[in-house]
């Protein structure tokens, strides 16, 4: 007898349909990578929380990201800074303290890892190691997915990575467990996918007498 004819039997035994059955982890995988890996831009709503101790910080903006490798987050509180890349460099900007920072995306590996997945195509059995599936239920709440992955490697600046998923295998959810002890997340709401994003958005522009701040060797 075929599994899906006995899943029929049984739902007429209980008096209704059976139950779908729930993806596997494989198939959650490959959803994931399947969504992302065809979708070129992407923008979206944040809220950052990072937390060490006793202490939280909380920043809030809108993102965008375009493959290959850019992405813009414009914070607008606490207060207004940006942080941009642009496929060859990182930035950071601050304008109360009118210094923009800029650091080779070579050297600074760390977010690539985390965002890899906004960022182009992957894998992400090459990205994490130990992967489980943890499935959600939320009476209120679109998540309906946990996934989790641990770092295939000490170089690898977070211990465990956690992305909450809805049923359209979109990431609502980054939480990144760091080495230090602290902890990183990212909310996102309201994505919107493959609509057009102007050239400039990813480029740095600064008023005058901005001084420049270079990170790492040159």
């Amino acid at each position: 007898m075929s599994r899906q004819l006995a899943s029929l039997l049984v739902g007429l035994l209980l008096g209704g349909p059976a139950a779908p059955a729930e993806p596997s982890l494989k198939e959650i995988v490959q959803g994931v990578e399947q969504h992302y890996n065809r979708t070129r831009t992407l923008e979206a709503h944040f809220v950052q929380r990072y937390t060490l101790g006793s202490t939280t910080l909380v920043e809030s903006g809108r993102v965008y990201f375009q493959k290959p490798g850019r992405m813009r987050w414009d914070y607008d509180s606490p207060e207004p800074k940006l942080f941009l890349t642009d496929g060859e460099y990182a930035y950071l900007y601050v304008p109360a303290e009118q210094q923009a920072r800029r650091q080779r995306i070579k050297q600074a590996p760390e977010w690539q890892a985390t965002f890899a997945l906004l960022l182009g195509r992957v894998k992400l059995e090459r990205m994490f190691d130990r992967m489980q599936l943890v499935r959600v239920h939320e009476l209120e709440g679109s998540v309906r997915w946990q996934l989790r992955g641990r770092a295939r490697s000490k170089k690898q600046a977070f211990e465990e990575v956690w992305l909450d998923l809805n049923d359209r295998y979109q990431v609502l959810r980054i939480e990144i467990r760091q080495r230090d002890g602290s902890l990183m997340e990212f909310h996102f709401r309201r994505w919107r996918e493959g609509q057009p994003l102007p050239p400039d958005l990813f480029r740095l522009r600064v008023p005058p007498g901005t001084a420049w701040l270079d990170e790492g060797p040159s």
